[in-house]
């Protein structure tokens, strides 16, 4: 029986002392796997069929077919295996085809060692688990969207949406029947919408309408009456707002229209008193504001805008509304992120930072965070941090964020009179090691004496209704306590029915050093920062064709203009004829070496249009000769392989943001 750390390896390959020499390179490169052999394609076939793989590796050179043809089979499968190539000498160029058509690595036969193995089944098991988070999410999605649509649907509301040309772009079927029913005609998708309004006035108005939600203003307000015979006259309030794409244009006007008709008839009745007429005005005024409140759910739900709403700077009534109509939403995004945080430690793959850190800004931006929450339900909010702990620190300051606000969360979400309070103090103090004790406690619903032993449980709460009642997932706490746990601390919880609890964590840490602080707006700017370098020019120096292939799919996802070069000369040319921004330099090429080139560039007298241009090395040598060699040649950096993708970015931000001639 397979251990659930097991990994199942599928090796397709025909010859004998490759897949040898294979074997044993498996065997030394300290991966507990079961190895399955596939000789052919449809012995590949079978096999693929008959198990599920957590990496393939794959020769190019099959018999009756090859490896390219065998991998696209693969893929029309729906196969989500990560597939790994391996070539011959000079096999380059197919490897970059295989790589286009699926592949996420390859590698030369004559490279099939421990290491390699080892680095390419980690790569590819991270690239796995990648691949399940991601359509495990897009499934959770997909399911929303379709709950979404029920809603949309279950409405008598008439919800329909135009583009920028006022063409039909959606409409649910209470808007599609009601036009038949009253127009004899029936609405299509990328038609004028005017078109099923009978006279030039009603045209006129709509259309006037649709215009100024287009121009960017919010509740555009439009009655429209229907039919001649005022016995069977119906009219309807249309609410339009605009639609903004992703890159904050309006593309579009969301139009959400409610039967007013039994309305307008009593308020016409009741014209001839005045203080049936106030009384009416009074019922108008609480009905459009529950409406206002009542529309945005189906509407803003069905189209997307309700994560737009929530980036927009809002005033009370449209936070209200909004917080409305992203109930459901928030709460999937809740479980979803929490599902994600709760695989990564179930799999082993939750990292934890060690860096410098304020912890009283820390503690002052999780204040900030809840004040408002705790004014709104009318509680107090309560932090006090012990005097003698340092200002600076040394931990994850992200995840001590994730475990507080979980904690607070909670605190404020079950407590509905009283106080919340967050008491930070210094249990022990050995020089650079200090432990802290953090306390939340509340004066909430509290937790029955039966019930504390389970509350870290996943998907457990406190009170069958919790969920019904409040919302979650039942993860949060199970999450905490883990994040918690694999820093070395301890999570406890004091509690008791109708007067509150207290949940004590304590963490070791460091003391850090006095640097100099952060702002609030500092830190949230670089948290909200945008990988786009803006067409920035850079030249990539490198021979492997491959290696242009995968970075150049890196860059491109930061707006990097790439510029190739395969060896040292034509990059030195490329200079002299082209400004960049910096180059991307490897060692190792024919003609001129990286090092070769570099001295080229920093002499002045050979004309490059910048010699003081970044250059960042890219390198596989890790050592630390090589490093101290790069920056004695005059390179200004280094970026080791394979790369990866933060340090590379963090490296080209850092050098870019010198004076260069662009």
């Amino acid at each position: 029986m397979l251990q659930n750390n097991t990994i199942r390896i599928l090796l397709v390959d025909d010859d004998e002392i490759d897949a040898m020499s294979f074997e044993r390179a498996l065997k030394k490169s300290g991966i507990d796997a079961l190895l399955s052999l596939a000789i052919h394609a449809d012995d590949a076939m079978v096999k693929i069929q008959s198990m599920e793989y957590d990496c393939i590796f794959l020769d190019y050179q099959l018999p009756g077919t090859d490896g390219l043809a065998l991998l696209k089979r693969f893929k029309e499968m729906k196969i989500t295996s990560p597939i790994a190539v391996m070539t011959s000498q000079g096999d380059e160029k197919i490897a970059v085809e295989m790589m286009k058509a699926g592949a996420f690595d390859y590698f030369p036969k004559a490279e099939v060692n421990p290491e390699n193995i080892n680095r390419i089944v980690r790569a590819g098991m991270r690239l796995r688990e990648m691949e399940l988070q991601k359509a495990f999410a897009e499934k959770a999605l997909k399911e929303n969207n379709l709950k979404l649509s029920a809603i949309l649907e279950s409405t008598n509301a008439l919800i329909f949406s135009v583009d920028q040309q006022l063409n039909y772009s959606a409409f649910n079927t209470a808007f599609k029947l009601a036009i038949q029913q009253i127009y004899g005609t029936e609405p299509c998708l990328g038609r004028p919408a005017a078109e099923n309004f009978l006279y030039e006035v009603d045209r006129a108005r709509i259309t006037a309408a649709f215009e100024r939600a287009l121009s960017g203003e919010q509740d555009v307000q439009l009655l429209e009456e229907f039919g001649e015979d005022e016995d069977r006259r119906t009219y309807y309030d249309f609410l339009m707002n605009p639609i903004q794409g992703a890159n904050g244009k309006v593309n579009g006007v969301a139009v959400y229209g409610q039967d007013v008709t039994k309305r307008k008839k009593d308020e016409w009745t009741i014209w001839q008193s005045k203080i049936e007429a106030e009384r009416t005005a009074k019922a108008k005024s609480e009905f459009l504001s529950n409406m206002s409140h009542e529309i945005r759910t189906p509407m803003n739900a069905i189209i997307g805008l309700s994560e737009l709403l929530l980036k927009e700077s809002l005033n009370d009534k449209q936070l209200e509304n909004v917080r409305s109509i992203k109930y459901s939403a928030d709460n999937l995004l809740v479980i979803i992120n929490d599902i994600l945080d709760f695989s990564k430690i179930e799999s082993g793959k939750m990292e934890f930072e060690n860096i410098n850190f304020d912890l009283q800004l820390k503690v002052q931006e999780i204040r900030k965070t809840f004040v408002f929450k705790a004014e709104e339900k009318g509680i107090g909010l309560k932090f006090r941090v012990d005097d003698r702990i340092p200002q600076f620190v040394i931990g994850d300051p992200f995840r001590l964020n994730q475990i507080l606000l979980n904690l607070l969360s909670n605190a404020i979400k079950f407590t509905k009179e009283g106080t919340v309070s967050l008491n930070i103090n210094l249990l022990s103090d050995n020089g650079d090691d200090i432990l802290l004790e953090f306390n939340v406690s509340d004066t909430g619903i509290g937790i029955p004496k039966e019930k504390l032993a389970s509350v870290f449980e996943s998907y457990t709460q406190a009170y069958t209704d919790i969920t019904r009642r409040f919302g979650g997932t039942g993860l949060g706490l199970a999450i905490t306590r883990q994040l918690v746990t694999m820093q070395n601390g301890e999570i406890s919880l004091d509690s008791e029915v109708g007067k509150g609890t207290t949940f004590t964590v304590r963490l070791p840490l460091k003391k850090g050093v006095i640097e100099e602080a952060q702002t609030a707006d500092e830190m949230i700017a670089e948290l909200l920062e945008k990988r786009d370098f803006e067409g920035m020019p850079v030249l990539l120096v490198e021979d492997n064709p491959m290696n242009q292939f995968v970075a150049n799919q890196v860059l491109e996802l930061w707006n990097i203009k790439v510029d190739f070069a395969e060896d040292g000369l034509k990059a030195v040319k490329l200079l002299q004829e082209n400004d960049y921004a910096l180059v991307l330099m490897d060692l190792q090429m024919p003609v001129m070496s990286g090092y070769e080139a570099t001295e080229f560039i920093r002499d002045r007298t050979n004309k490059v249009r910048n010699p003081d241009i970044p250059i960042i090395a890219l390198t596989a040598d890790a050592f630390p000769e090589t490093k101290k060699k790069v920056l004695e040649s005059g390179m200004n950096d280094f970026v080791t392989k394979p790369l990866e993708q933060n340090d590379l970015y963090q490296k080209i931000k850092l050098h870019a943001l010198r004076t260069v001639k662009v």
